[in-house]
């Protein structure tokens, strides 16, 4: 009979096992897990990014349709009027027993319901800010387009209440720069929308809080940086910075004046942009700015003229 040994002896030998084999696989593992995280937080930020411009166009379409209710609203007050002219006519006989209102009365009690209703917009205002409610702030601005001479004067004295001004205003811009010139047609939603983010900046100048913030978040900075370059690039595209439109020169010199300007930006960038932005409108604003004052210091004094108003003076 033969024994095992002899059976064996016929086979190939199974090589020994390595050592190293199990460490090997445990590192091929980890590597595998680190990339897989890194590709989770990847999606992670652009999920985010989406999700504010889907906010951003929600507001839009909101702040239109209000707009459109209310010119529909607006367009009825004549038949309203005929009916009560005629109602009037009808009541003239009975007219004498009412007692005449008193216009003094009623013009005193008027201005005080329009200082309470000041008084609670404020309010509102000033906790969408210390709750760095960024998509409350956006709806805020949005629904009062028509008064921005209130909105220059409230918003950045609220926007110093809020903890994190850099960030609040960030978020509550939204991602319109990416849009395209075209995206802005005659009667779009998207042209109020980005009105109020060009409005928020400069709100955020005129605040006081551009450079005082004791630390800026490092990914928030990194993010501003990446949306300047990309707001640059696609005016490029489209035709070159000394040909974009007034609005988005302006909204391009406030987001960098208020978040900085990253090193692909020449001095022919920002000369540009201060031109086309109409930049005397904003010139206040644009003053608040240590960051961009910095860099125009020893720059062309086109761009220390208009900021500074027909005024050139020296930078030190």
């Amino acid at each position: 009979m033969a024994t095992t040994e002899s059976l064996t002896d016929g086979l190939p030998s199974l090589p020994p096992e390595d050592q190293n084999d199990a460490g090997d696989k445990l590192e091929k593992s980890v590597n595998q897990l680190n990339n897989l995280s890194i590709a989770i937080q990847t999606f992670k930020s652009r999920y985010d990014e989406l999700q504010r411009h889907l906010d951003f166009i929600e507001n839009a379409i909101d702040a239109r349709t209000k707009e459109l209710q209310l010119s529909g609203s607006h367009a009825s007050p004549s038949a309203k009027e005929t009916t009560e002219a005629s109602v009037s006519q009808s009541d003239s006989g009975k007219t004498d027993s009412i007692p005449k209102p008193n216009p003094k009365a009623e013009e005193e009690g008027g201005e005080e319901e329009k200082v309470k209703e000041e008084g609670k917009e404020e309010d509102e205002l000033l906790s969408l800010c210390k709750t760095m409610n960024s998509r409350g702030l956006r709806k805020y601005v949005l629904s009062r387009l028509s008064e921005t001479a209130s909105l220059r004067e409230q918003v950045p004295v609220a926007l110093k209440s809020a903890p994190k001004p850099s960030k609040l205003v960030f978020e509550c811009i939204g991602r319109f720069f990416l849009q395209g010139s075209k995206a802005y047609t005659k009667d779009s939603p998207m042209i109020p929308a980005r009105q109020v983010s060009v409005l928020v900046l400069e709100y955020y100048l005129l605040s006081g809080r551009v450079g005082n913030e004791e630390e800026v978040e490092a990914s928030l900075k990194k993010e501003a940086d990446s949306a300047a370059v990309a707001w640059r690039k696609r005016l490029i595209v489209e035709g070159g910075l000394s040909k974009a439109s007034e609005i988005d020169a302006r909204g391009l010199i406030l987001f960098v004046a208020g978040f900085g300007i990253p090193g692909v930006f020449r001095d022919e960038d920002i000369c540009n942009l201060v031109s086309v932005s109409n930049g005397r409108e904003i010139s206040d604003a644009l003053r608040q700015s240590q960051l961009l004052l910095k860099r125009v210091s020893g720059m062309y004094l086109y761009v220390l003229y208009v900021i500074f108003n027909a005024t050139i003076i020296v930078i030190a």
